[in-house]
């Protein structure tokens, strides 16, 4: 038995010996002298039989040990020789910093005898010694001076993105000049240019306050943002009117500045009184009921309708008496220029 076990082993051991005659790996460099920061070539090649798998180091760090760098990874080519073996070959450019005595590491090639083949086997390149001198510097040679900087002629692919830049930014002045000159203005009563489509206050207003309305926001829990969006309308409103600042006031300043307004105190009980529960209800955390959010919509909505109508009443009033002054005013001028005639 035990006769049969060694037959077996010799068997094995003269399969794998032949296989690994199959394989050749090399690495080689073309000067073992080389300079401190001046590039050299490394080559390694990988002969297998025709059919086996090759799976190539990447090389995906940048050195190759502490002593070497890798500055350039060349293409992996793939050739045939004479008897079928496939050479898979890659050249590396390194560069080394050290001086004296470094060696060329051993860099295993990983290969199988198929790609399904899970077993992988190396094959290992020989290290080589290499000697690494620093540049040569004759001290019998006089000093000579330092050469200035080079002037590189200068490329398209350099001045073309600022060329690029410049006609963007030209373009953009051009269309914003045009956008200028062909936009289209509108100016309100007193002669001002009013950008964007012009709206009065009080339709405004009202087109607002339909809008909340309908939004029912009290009766979906939003109290609070209900309040505050009827109190801005108001606001907005008093402000576009009748000139008060009122987006920048508090109630109380508000209330004040109106009085000389002079509306109803029916009217301006309904904006006073409304302004104040909708002020409890963002700063004391009060909670009006459904009926009170919705009588302070009422409320609000019939002080812009009785508001406005009051005012332009007066406004209407006005214009009347100032007319009727006029007509008098020129009816004594007419009288007097006759009185001069006679």
């Amino acid at each position: 038995m035990k006769k049969y076990v060694l037959i077996l082993m010799a068997t094995f051991a003269l399969l794998g010996g032949l296989n690994a005659q199959n394989v050749e790996v090399e690495g080689k460099v073309n000067d073992t002298k080389v300079q401190v920061g001046k590039p050299f070539t490394l080559d390694l090649s990988l002969k297998v039989p025709y059919g086996w798998f090759v799976e190539w180091n990447d090389f995906a760090i940048d050195t190759l040990s502490e002593q070497l760098d890798i500055i350039k990874r060349g293409n992996v080519e793939r050739t045939a020789d004479a008897d079928s073996n496939v050479i898979v070959k890659q050249q590396l450019t390194l560069m080394t910093f050290d001086t004296g005595q470094i060696q060329v590491p051993a860099v295993g090639l990983t290969y199988a005898k198929s790609f399904d083949d899970p077993m992988r086997m190396q094959a290992f390149t020989e290290p080589i010694d290499l000697y690494a001198t620093t540049i040569a510097v004759d001290t019998l040679q006089p000093y000579k001076p330092i050469v200035g900087p080079i002037d590189a002629p200068i490329q398209m692919k350099e001045v073309f993105p600022w060329i690029l830049g410049v006609l963007l930014l030209a373009l953009i002045v051009v269309g914003i000049l045009y956008w200028r000159k062909h936009r289209k203005t509108k100016v309100d009563a007193d002669g001002n240019i009013v950008r964007g489509p012009v709206i009065p206050p009080y339709d405004k207003a009202v087109d607002d306050l339909k809008r909340l309305r309908e939004e029912k926001m009290w009766q979906s829990g939003k109290v609070k943002e209900y309040f505050s969006t009827l109190t801005d309308i108001a606001r907005e409103y008093i402000e576009g009117q009748f000139g008060v600042n009122a987006v920048e006031m508090t109630t109380d300043d508000i209330l004040e500045e109106v009085k000389p307004l002079r509306f109803s105190s029916e009217t301006y009980n309904k904006l006073k009184e409304t302004m104040e529960v909708a002020d409890l209800v963002k700063f004391a955390k009060y909670s009006s009921s459904s009926l009170e959010s919705e009588n302070a919509m009422n409320s609000m909505t019939d002080f812009v309708n009785e508001s406005y109508a009051q005012f332009q009443k007066r406004k209407a009033e006005e214009e009347a008496r100032l007319a009727e002054q006029q007509k008098q005013k020129q009816e004594v001028k007419v009288g007097k220029e006759g009185e001069t005639n006679v």
